[in-house]
């Protein structure tokens, strides 16, 4: 009876494991809040009015000076 009480604990701490490492490896931790596009979301001010960064030349535009 005692090998058999081991041999589940063993299987269920196993099992708690598995389902641990796979949660930490398939979490879903991504600090993109949007896709880049080419190349402009890589420099510049962000555009609070498109919500994306660029060169802070665009006429509608709403900078960080602005507010």
């Amino acid at each position: 009876m005692k090998t058999t009480t081991r041999f589940f604990n063993l299987l269920k701490a196993s099992a708690t494991l598995f389902v641990t490492v796979v949660g930490f490896l398939f979490s879903a931790d991504d600090d993109e809040d949007r896709p880049l596009a080419s190349g402009s979301d890589l420099f510049g001010e962000h555009n609070f009015r498109t919500g994306n960064m660029d060169s802070g030349t665009d006429p509608d535009g709403w900078y960080e000076e602005d507010l």
